[in-house]
């Protein structure tokens, strides 16, 4: 596959997320998630207006990429953690600490909430997608890039707003906020 037909793929007409999720499987491959209302400017979608290209990535599996970080914890995704930086406000947000900088349940369920209202995502099944990832991401220019702005800006808002880490006393047992 070419980067070209990786882009061609990336760019499908969008579906509704549950439907794309609930397609995933287990294969490897490369990810692009859309939003509408986000406070980020970005590539605009081809065929569905209203839709800007936020984030590509890739994945060992698709499934467990979107549904067991992206869908799930900031604390394994950058996408999450970049969202909930912008939205921290607007979503009433409050960052705290674990073994780094996450979200209490209550708050990583309204981000999800958030997501799912205002996200969609495409997909291409790649078994080559690391070689792939750097040039489609290129090609594509997504509007979150996690070493650009206003994603870099995003994080360290997420990361600040956390405050200063704890010390834990190590006689106590751990308990996720």
């Amino acid at each position: 596959m070419t980067v070209t037909d990786a882009v061609a793929a990336l760019s499908a007409p969008l579906a509704p997320l549950d439907e794309t999720v609930a397609s995933l499987g287990r294969d490897p491959g490369l990810v692009a998630w859309w939003g509408t209302d986000v406070p980020v400017s970005g590539p605009a979608h081809p065929v569905d207006d209203g839709w800007v290209l936020l984030e590509v990535g890739d994945a060992t599996m698709l499934r467990n990429r979107v549904t067991r970080q992206d869908l799930y914890r900031t604390g394994v995704s950058t996408l999450r953690r970049t969202l909930a930086g912008l939205l921290l406000d607007d979503l009433g947000l409050a960052p705290t600490w674990a073994a780094e900088v996450i979200l209490p349940r209550a708050d990583e369920d309204r981000l999800t909430e958030w997501m799912r209202a205002h996200l969609r995502l495409t997909v291409t099944m790649r078994e080559d997608r690391k070689l792939l990832l750097g040039p489609v991401r290129d090609a594509m220019a997504p509007g979150l890039r996690d070493d650009r702005e206003p994603a870099r800006s995003a994080l360290a808002r997420f990361d600040a707003a956390g405050g200063e880490r704890p010390v834990r006393d190590p006689s106590v047992p751990f308990q996720r906020p």
